[in-house]
């Protein structure tokens, strides 16, 4: 009995230094190229990984216990990365626009999912990942809702495709349609989905013009908060909120508001990527890259459709502020 259990305690210790190990090589990339983002990346690091080492290297049992034990230690660090202060950065207006921006996401995409047939928990994920902070919104989610390992991987690869595609096209669309420096702060900063991929589509038009897409996509981030309680409550209609949400919720208050703790959250801020990064990298060791074949386009069909949708209709609004603003 003692030899087993000294078995198990290796075997997690050895599942957990392997998904480290990964999440620090995730990271460290995602530092120098944030458009490549760390979860993503430790995601796809953990599926390679499975891939060249086989099924039976690392055990079910040691990437459950990993899962379930860096997810939370994420959640709660992520709690420093919920920017509630930036409601009174950015006018009214643009909020209100923000809030009906990430209503439609939710709409397109639940619909979308609904119609198609889609598995719902996946749908949901997709859903919160476009409308708020992208893999970080999923992997906040995924517990809450008790989605599948193979949900996180799908709608953590699906929107990370969409945001890149944003990122690389909106600088394009900017100098087309001669956006102005708030127009195209706006663009990114209310639709893109990663933080990264805010900075890196944002950042060659000015420093001005990234912190104000900053600013809108903070806006965004601290809606996590609502989406933790709503989503899990319209799924499941009695949800159960453990600690670690509990947690997440009163420090996301506390470092947003308590001027003495902001200097705490931004040391804190790396370790919750890093924590989720860790997970990702547990996920990907415990899936197959040929179970994400079911999947085929149709969620990244959704994820796309509900990207133009929202985009079409910022780039009108924006147009017709601008021609009010000249008249």
């Amino acid at each position: 009995m003692l030899a087993g259990g000294s078995g198990d305690i290796r075997e997690i210790a050895m599942g957990a230094t392997v998904s480290m190990l990964l999440a620090l090589i995730a990271y460290v990339i995602y530092h120098y190229y944030p458009s490549l983002d760390a979860l993503f990346l430790a995601l796809f690091f953990g599926m390679g990984t499975r891939a060249l080492i086989g099924r039976e290297a690392i055990s079910k049992n040691a990437v459950d216990k990993s899962i379930r034990f860096f997810i939370p230690i994420g959640i709660i660090l992520y709690s420093a990365n919920i920017p509630f202060y930036v409601f009174g950065m950015a006018s009214s207006l643009k909020i209100i626009e923000i809030f009906w921006i990430i209503a439609l996401y939710f709409i397109v995409i639940m619909a979308l999912g609904s119609v198609l047939k889609m598995e719902k928990r996946l749908t949901a994920l997709l859903a919160t990942g476009s409308a708020i902070c992208g893999a970080s919104a999923i992997a906040i989610l995924s517990p809450l809702i008790k989605a599948r390992r193979e949900d996180t991987s799908i709608s953590i690869m699906v929107i990370t495709a969409v945001g890149l595609t944003g990122a690389m096209i909106y600088p394009i669309l900017r100098d087309l349609l001669h956006l102005g420096d708030m127009s195209y702060a706006f663009l990114c900063g209310a639709t893109l989905h990663q933080t990264g991929l805010v900075k890196i589509a944002s950042s060659y038009a000015g420093g001005e013009v990234l912190n104000s897409a900053l600013a809108f996509k903070g806006v965004r981030i601290s809606m996590i908060a609502v989406a933790a309680i709503a989503v899990p409550y319209f799924l499941e209609r009695k949800p159960s909120f453990p600690f670690f949400i509990v947690g997440f919720l009163i420090l996301s208050f506390l470092f947003s508001f308590v001027e003495g703790l902001k200097s705490v959250a931004m040391l804190i801020s790396p370790f919750a990527t890093f924590a989720f990064a860790v997970a990702m990298a547990s996920i990907g060791l415990g899936i197959e890259m040929q179970s994400l074949y079911r999947a085929r386009l149709r969620y990244l069909n959704v994820a796309y459709a509900a990207w133009l949708i929202v985009l079409i209709l910022v780039l009108l609004n924006e147009g017709v502020m601008h021609l009010e603003d000249k008249a």
